[in-house]
């Protein structure tokens, strides 16, 4: 039986960066994050990073936990204030390899980002 590492709580870095669980069910998860100051960048619009952070917990939210082998993204419009939907999935789950979509909408529903990435499920512990 594979541990969930999520099962008590979002990890350190969602909750550094503000994350809140919205909802979780099998394969999918669905993460709030405010847009922080101190993660912006001159022009004040959100770090692509950070988006990119945001992006790769939800997924390994969706996912009971994961180890990111691969993760790319894109970022379609800047986040300037207020709080970002991340929606991720688990789209395809196998023995040893998963591939998981994500994306991120403003307050008004308008698409942030959107990416995608190949990772390992997390074994239980021995």
């Amino acid at each position: 039986m594979q541990t969930d590492p999520f099962a008590n709580g979002l990890s350190p870095v969602l909750l550094t960066l503000g994350g809140e669980l919205v909802s979780r069910g099998e394969d999918r998860a669905v993460l709030r994050f405010p847009v922080k100051a101190e993660f912006t960048n001159p022009r004040g619009h959100l770090q692509g990073g950070i988006i990119g952070a945001m992006m790769d917990g939800a997924m390994a939210v969706a996912a009971a936990g994961l180890s990111t082998a691969a993760m790319q993204f894109s970022l379609l419009r800047p986040a300037t204030g207020g709080w970002l939907t991340v929606s991720a999935e688990v789209v395809k789950r196998g023995r040893q390899l998963l591939y998981c979509e994500a994306e991120v909408r403003d307050d008004q529903g308008r698409l942030v980002a959107r990416g995608n990435q190949n990772a390992v499920p997390l074994q239980p512990s021995a």
